[in-house]
């Protein structure tokens, strides 16, 4: 699985990293900033464990998660402009505080929230999502504040074809809606 690494090996690379950034032995790439993030959420909040890394560099490492560039795309617009037709209020690319991860969208239901990740082609290697895809469902799942809903591109597009033949779908949603 992803990052089911073992605690203890994590400890030793976290310790290594610290002593190196304690005598600016090195220097980190955002890139690598950003995984030590995914790491440490892992490693803090998965398996309970208590980082030895220096509180700065966790700041680091955090805002060069929390900063990456986001760039929805067509499938997620349309995503939105759907759950926006039917009446929902819509937050786009909202920040996790909990994780750092930028969510797609963030329905707003009369009394909840609910994070939805919308996921094209590259997040997935055939049908099954990357490894990347899976750790960010899973800290999501784990450590967000909201549940989440994944909708993957070959979903949202067999719903875009049943809207088209008949305006199913729609009223479909509608009826969910009223639910809520």
């Amino acid at each position: 699985a992803v990052m089911n690494t073992n605690p203890k090996a994590v400890a030793l690379i976290f310790s290594r990293l610290s002593n190196q950034y304690k005598r600016n032995n090195f220097t980190l790439l955002k890139e690598n900033k950003s995984q030590i993030h995914q790491a440490l959420l892992c490693y803090r909040f998965e398996h309970g464990q208590i980082s030895r890394l220096p509180k700065a560099l966790i700041k680091e490492c955090l805002m060069a998660f929390a900063s990456q560039q986001t760039n929805p795309s067509k499938l997620q617009k349309d995503v939105v402009a759907t759950f926006q037709s039917l009446g929902y209020g819509v937050n786009e690319e909202v920040l996790c505080t909990k994780t750092g991860y930028s969510i797609d969208a963030v329905i707003i239901l009369k009394n909840s929230e609910v994070a939805v990740e919308v996921d094209g082609p590259s997040h997935f290697i055939g049908y099954k999502p990357t490894g990347k895809t899976i750790l960010k469902h899973r800290q999501l799942r784990n450590l967000g504040d909201k549940p989440l809903v994944v909708i993957p591109y070959w979903e949202w597009y067999q719903i875009s074809y049943e809207q088209k033949d008949g305006n199913k779908t729609k009223e479909n949603c509608s009826k969910k809606k009223e639910e809520y």
